[in-house]
């Protein structure tokens, strides 16, 4: 089973990500912030320990920043593929997130970009 969790605080950057990647996960589950987003992924995992869950999220969003919830994964023990978007692609941002782990896509971008870089995150 894949799963797709969007979060971002912004409603129509939520419709965007999952209209462009729709069928390509089995569901598709949003999060208004990270907090929301870090429930989001305990609840699959919980309910389906063998899913692939790929995570597309906002860097800068209330309760926890994209970056905290990655760092927020070796507590949790598991490691979802994680897209981080963000409007403010610095040096810091990007190297932050190649440490945690993820992959960065900057703001703003085409289908075919965040296509692109969700297929090369998931390999």
């Amino acid at each position: 089973m894949r799963v797709l969790v969007v979060a971002d605080d912004s409603a129509e950057m939520r419709w965007f990500v999952r209209t462009t990647l729709q069928g390509r996960f089995d569901e598709v589950l949003e999060a208004r912030d990270g907090g929301e987003l870090l429930a989001n992924v305990l609840a699959c995992v919980h309910a389906h320990p063998a899913c692939e869950v790929t995570v597309v999220t906002d860097n800068r969003m209330p309760s926890y920043s994209g970056l905290d919830v990655i760092d927020a994964y070796d507590e949790l023990g598991y490691h979802p593929t994680t897209i981080v978007m963000t409007a403010y692609p610095d040096a810091v941002t990007r190297a932050e997130t190649r440490r945690a782990g993820g992959w960065l896509i900057a703001k703003p971008f085409t289908t075919t970009e965040l296509r692109e870089v969700v297929e090369l995150a998931a390999h």
